[in-house]
């Protein structure tokens, strides 16, 4: 949303997008995975993660032809980058384990 203020909301919404697009398939294989009920293996679940991100990026420049590359690279990078950047810091930030 902070690139809306310095680029416009055509890019706020592009990195959106972008994010989405990378989100909505990886959720999907978290939620099939620790479901308990998943019958699909790992692997194939994986390469299903990858076709659907590279589905959603085609159906995304289809759907939005005047969308910028860039934005939804960025936004589809921050959203791989992110999640474990926030969990490792709260790790560290909640310790349990501290040196006497």
């Amino acid at each position: 949303m902070v690139a809306g203020v310095f680029r416009g909301f055509n890019t706020s919404l592009d990195m959106l997008l972008g994010a989405a697009v990378v989100l909505l398939p990886s959720a999907w294989v978290a939620t099939s995975l620790t479901s308990g009920r998943s019958v699909i293996s790992p692997i194939w679940l994986g390469l299903a993660r990858y076709s659907l991100a590279a589905a959603g990026f085609a159906a995304l420049f289809v759907l939005r032809p005047g969308s910028e590359p860039l934005g939804v690279l960025a936004g589809s990078a921050l959203a791989l980058v992110l999640p474990p950047a926030l969990v490792v810091w709260h790790q560290r930030r909640h310790n349990t384990m501290r040196p006497e």
